[in-house]
């Protein structure tokens, strides 16, 4: 049997082809867009993608499943489990082969087994992998987004992502019932999760390629014996607030509405472009470092630096439908081109060119109206709210992070939830926003001066130095305390 895990960074996301090489079948299960990689993976291999599978349907990118089979000619599998009100709809299961509970993909020697595990979705199936030239009990469990390293998929995106209105507890629920099943196999099963660390998938994911179940009976909360009222209640605690394109992602995946477009050579646009843009009310998000940002900027453009978190903070800040250009460091198309198609993964194909150095340059000279955002110290907010500065102070961390402590006074609005809460700001109050170390906040603040909030400033080394410096801290229990119920 041959095994290859691959894993997109910018993403937290994994898939896998597993091969037969007596017979020179293979499967890929769970691919993204990049539909290429798998193609030369097996071909590098001799291997020939007969069948395409998913474990669910995926909130937090486009499906690659349909393109990938169409490309190679390939079975696509999709799960038939679920329920009337969520699961893949009639269009999305035409032409694939459904797979139930207990359903055999077969590559050669090689067996995947369909195991339903509702929870995460109500649809969402774990595959069992046997080499059967070794033994028929599995080696392994592709867990997509059922089991992680250290933690367990979460099972509120069903209502607050895909609409179903009160059904997260029972989601929870059978999260729970789906994990005492999946207790029954040995430790030595290796468990193969969908996502790693950064993914918004689940609460806490850890950094591990992989783990076995006897490794997380011992050390992931979710499998250790808890009963489950109490399950539900802590899985259902501090999700992180799910960015606005899970929903899209949801539709589109679910209803198989995704179109593999071949995305053209990104063009280098210039100053004349980029001032209409503007005007236009198109989003530009500018990619450089937030200290360069910062320092000096186009004036209505967002920052969203070019790192990982990259395309989780696109998805989650960008309207759907807006017309978007870049603005880059890079001189050139071909540095741009992974950047786009990168955000294709996500839904966002509709980037209409770049900016590079040149056009801010000739901007600057034929307007002299470049932005700044100034960066307060801990000491500084310290004083200024001390001397009754009348500052709004806003914490865009997660809500673990805010529960665990926060500065007094501050407003907590996740990054992913800031959009649709600017109206209920006061634009006549001075605003500093932060969060752990001013990465998030900076894209936060970006946002804002955008929208028009002129008085926006960031808080440099965020929470951490603000902590580290002694300054005051409430955590969850001090604020019920000083609660007036608490009284």
């Amino acid at each position: 049997m041959l095994f290859k895990r691959f894993y997109d960074d910018n993403l937290a996301q994994a898939s896998y082809l597993i091969g037969c090489e007596r017979t020179g079948e293979a499967v890929v299960v769970d691919p993204n867009l990049d539909v290429a990689q798998y193609v030369r993976a097996a071909g590098a291999e001799r291997l020939r993608i007969s069948h395409v599978t998913e474990t669910h349907i995926h909130a937090d990118f486009v499906s690659g499943g349909r393109a990938l089979a169409t490309a190679t000619g390939a079975t696509l599998h999709l799960s038939a489990e679920g329920s009337s009100q969520w699961g893949y709809s009639s269009e999305a299961l035409r032409n694939t082969h459904p797979l139930s509970d207990g359903d055999d993909i077969f590559i050669g020697t090689v067996r995947l087994r369909a195991l339903h595990t509702p929870g995460h979705t109500p649809e969402h199936l774990t595959f069992f992998v046997s080499d059967l030239s070794r033994g028929h009990e599995p080696a392994g469990a592709l867990t997509g987004d059922f089991i992680f390293v250290g933690d367990v998929g979460r099972p509120d995106l069903l209502e607050r992502a895909a609409g179903v209105e009160g059904s997260m507890e029972s989601s929870a629920a059978n999260l729970y019932q789906s994990i005492r099943k999946f207790l029954r196999q040995p430790d030595h099963l290796q468990i193969w999760p969908g996502h790693g660390a950064g993914s918004a998938c689940g609460r806490s994911l850890g950094a591990m390629p992989q783990s076995t179940l006897g490794y997380e009976r011992l050390f992931n909360w979710a499998l250790t014996q808890i009963d489950e009222r109490e399950f539900v209640r802590r899985v259902l605690e501090d999700q992180p607030f799910p960015p606005a394109y899970f929903t899209r992602m949801k539709r589109i995946n679910r209803d198989a509405s995704a179109t593999q477009r071949t995305l053209g050579a990104i063009r280098e646009a210039g100053v004349e472009e980029l001032t209409r843009a503007l005007t236009a009310g198109a989003a530009i998000i500018d990619t450089r470092p937030a200290a360069r940002f910062a320092t000096s900027h186009v004036p209505g453009t967002i920052n969203i630096p070019n790192n990982k978190s990259f395309l989780i903070w696109c998805g989650a800040l960008i309207p759907e439908g807006q017309d978007i250009y870049l603005i880059t460091d890079a001189e050139s198309s071909d540095s741009v081109q992974p950047l786009v198609a990168d955000l294709a993964k996500i839904g966002i194909d509709n980037v209409k060119g770049f900016f590079s150095g040149r056009a801010v340059k000739q901007f600057d000279a034929d307007h002299n109206a470049l932005g700044k955002i100034p960066q307060l110290d801990a000491t500084a907010l310290r004083d200024l709210e001390a001397l009754g500065g009348g500052v709004t102070v806003i914490d865009v961390r997660a809500s673990d992070e805010w529960r665990h402590g926060h500065l007094p006074g501050a407003l907590h609005i996740p990054l992913a939830a800031l959009p649709d809460k600017l109206a209920e700001l006061d634009r006549s109050r001075p605003i500093v926003l932060h969060c752990q170390g001013g990465g998030r906040s900076a894209i936060a603040s970006s946002l804002l001066k955008a929208r028009g909030f002129d008085n926006v400033a960031n808080l440099g080394g965020g929470f951490e130095a603000w902590a580290n410096l002694g300054f005051p801290i409430v955590t969850e229990s001090q604020a019920r305390d000083s609660s007036p119920d608490a009284r």
